[in-house]
């Protein structure tokens, strides 16, 4: 069975029933580990865009610390944030499973078949759509993730 599996993890219905099947999976082997990822938008402050509307309003800068401050700020609410809603999603964890949270940025297919492929995982639960995706028989995330992992990956309705 699957001992480590990963969850893209985007709140929608498909990700939380994607979540409670990875659980239910995961209660089956002894020690098992499910990792919740899921990604967000990626923030730049050195991008021109940025910069060129940072001198329009007269702000300076940003140093490199305060960049790399205000990201780890960002990322750790945006954790907090997923952590709850996962709380409010699942009413306990199966005894024996641990339950871990990533925050990742990016482009949500390529940030995701990269922590599948290199993540050591045993397996992929995902949704069949997320709250982003066009009306379809499959998402184009959960597509492009499908064909770019290397291990299997279960689709939930």
């Amino acid at each position: 069975m699957y001992k480590k599996i990963l969850v893209p993890y985007d709140n929608s219905e498909h990700a939380q029933h994607a979540l409670l099947a990875a659980l239910d999976l995961a209660s089956c082997v002894e020690n098992a580990n499910v990792t919740v990822l899921n990604v967000t938008d990626l923030l730049e402050f050195d991008d021109a865009t940025f910069e060129v509307a940072a001198r329009m309003a007269g702000v300076p800068r940003i140093s490199e610390d305060s960049a790399r401050a205000a990201r780890d700020n960002y990322y750790a609410e945006h954790e907090k944030a997923v952590r709850s809603n996962i709380d409010e999603v699942i009413s306990e964890i199966p005894e024996g499973v641990e339950l871990g949270v990533k925050i990742g940025s990016g482009r949500p297919q390529e940030v995701i078949s990269a922590e599948a492929n290199e993540g050591g995982y045993d397996c992929v639960v995902m949704g069949r759509r997320g709250l982003g995706a066009l009306r379809g028989a499959l998402g184009s995330v959960s597509y492009a993730v499908l064909r770019a992992v290397e291990l299997p990956v279960v689709i939930v309705k």
